[in-house]
């Protein structure tokens, strides 16, 4: 029986890696900071909950002992110091502890390494980061690589756009559009809404990487997960909205006086770039080679939907 170890399984990416290795019929070890985390009061047939501390290399190993396949699908805070401080740590402990059990590991990336693009971002675009955060990943990148070359891991990279999906709390799409429309609220699009703008579902994220770390075909090379093609933003407003909101367009200049006083306004300053020109994300590869279709995205917009208004009505109705 292959052994899959799916790292930081709470999060979104995790959680849906999990479910889809588990559609698959795959035994799979869920880790996370804390294994309540991961359902261990109720697990369910064929998930290990696992608790780990990743940034710590003992815990890391314990996790992947006699793991065949590892899926890094971790998520840090939003910030570049959090991410120079732990993506590297993390990274190599896993990397450590994948060498260690002889497991293929499977990394999750998006594309802030690639920095400005013109025209569409493919698995040939080259790596020039102009953002802190892109240049973390950057770093991270030539680890895994280094780790490749010179001591033989086994490594497969799956890379997203910019997600959104059924409880993607972190998603811009969901922060500003979905959840937005589900209270009742006029959604926002980032600086320019005649822009099209990349955008992929987390179900088919985590569809695509158990896909890299099941299928042969998949390994040792880096793919762009499905991802349908780019809408601009006025069309997915329209799509979330049904025309029954209007919508609102946030200003450079807005967000540049809401940097002064929000944390969040300034970690995202810096990767504004993605908003001010098309963001075109390329996933044919993958898609000729395994043949697997994107999720339309008026389909993943309702889905996201009805998600965000069930949790709004359980949250309501648990409150009182």
């Amino acid at each position: 029986m292959t052994t899959h170890v799916v790292l930081g399984s709470t999060g979104v990416v995790g959680r849906e890696t999990v479910a889809a290795l588990r559609a698959g019929g795959h035994e799979v070890r869920a880790v996370s900071r804390t294994a309540s985390g991961s359902a261990s009061a109720s697990p369910e047939p064929g998930i290990t909950p696992v608790a780990a501390d990743l940034r710590d290399a003992a815990s890391a190993a314990a996790a992947l002992a006699g793991a065949d396949v590892a899926y890094v699908t971790v998520g840090l805070p939003y910030t570049a110091a959090a991410w120079r401080r732990d993506w590297p740590v993390i990274v190599q402990n896993a990397v450590d502890g994948c060498l260690a059990a002889g497991a293929r590991l499977v990394y999750f990336d998006n594309v802030y390494a690639y920095g400005p693009v013109e025209g569409p971002m493919t698995e040939s675009t080259p790596i020039r980061p102009t953002s802190r955060k892109g240049a973390v990943r950057a770093d991270v990148l030539q680890l895994l690589e280094s780790a490749r070359d010179d001591r033989g891991l086994d490594l497969t990279i799956g890379r997203a756009a910019d997600f959104y999906g059924p409880g993607a709390s972190t998603s811009v799409f969901n922060m500003f559009v979905i959840d937005r429309v589900a209270a009742g609220k006029p959604p926002m699009w980032m600086f320019d809404a005649t822009l099209p703008h990349s955008i992929t579902y987390t179900p088919d994220i985590g569809a695509g990487l158990a896909v890299l770390g099941t299928d042969d075909r998949a390994r040792g090379r880096t793919w762009h997960l499905p991802t349908a093609p780019a809408l601009t933003g006025d069309e997915y407003l329209g799509l979330a909205t049904g025309g029954r909101l209007p919508h609102r367009t946030m200003s450079m200049g807005t967000m540049r006086l809401g940097s002064l006083f929000a944390s969040g306004a300034r970690e995202s300053l810096e990767m504004a770039y993605q908003y001010t020109a098309p963001y075109l994300f390329d996933s044919s590869a993958f898609e000729r080679e395994f043949g697997v279709a994107p999720t339309p995205y008026a389909e993943g917009i309702a889905e996201s939907l009805r998600y965000a208004e069930a949790l709004r009505y359980a949250e309501a109705h648990r409150n009182g």
